[in-house]
């Protein structure tokens, strides 16, 4: 159930970015949301084209770690292999928050994926809170020590 309304929250994240995507890569067009691959079942969020002719596979999550490092990995080779290797793709991992260790290994062994944090605004989009820092209450002293000595006597 959790794993249904996270993808129900993404879908709709993924298809604002898609709705604003001018705004926010003015190089790059809208191919297609929900692309299949042949041959497999899975599909890649978004898929886009830059004018360079580059396609740009698409992974939306709202906090991304190593499963959707693995996704965008799997829908890149696929992607790859459906275009014979015949042009450029690339991968892009969208999210609010990206683990740093799955940042750090995007960009040391150099795998072609491209992070993009999602503006924070789009939480609305999805309906997903705010991730806020810890409130500490204050600490309220007891009333018997705020009190003048004569008053604690009684």
């Amino acid at each position: 159930m959790e794993d249904e309304e996270s993808y129900a929250h993404e879908c709709r994240i993924r298809d604002l970015y898609a709705s604003r995507l001018p705004e926010f890569r003015p190089d790059e067009r809208l191919l297609q949301t929900e692309h299949t691959y042949e041959e497999s079942k899975v599909r890649g969020d978004m898929r886009t084209i830059d004018r360079d002719d580059t396609i740009r596979i698409w992974e939306f999550k709202i906090n991304a770690g190593y499963e959707g490092l693995g996704q965008i990995l799997t829908y890149l080779a696929l992607a790859r292999k459906d275009v014979a290797f015949q042009r450029q793709v690339r991968g892009v991992l969208a999210a609010f928050h990206i683990q740093p260790e799955v940042a750090l290994a995007i960009e040391v062994l150099n795998l072609g994926i491209e992070v993009v944090i999602l503006p924070d605004k789009m939480r609305l989009a999805g309906a997903i809170p705010k991730a806020r820092e810890p409130f500490l209450l204050p600490q309220i002293p007891e009333l018997s020590t705020l009190l003048p000595p004569s008053v604690k006597d009684n």
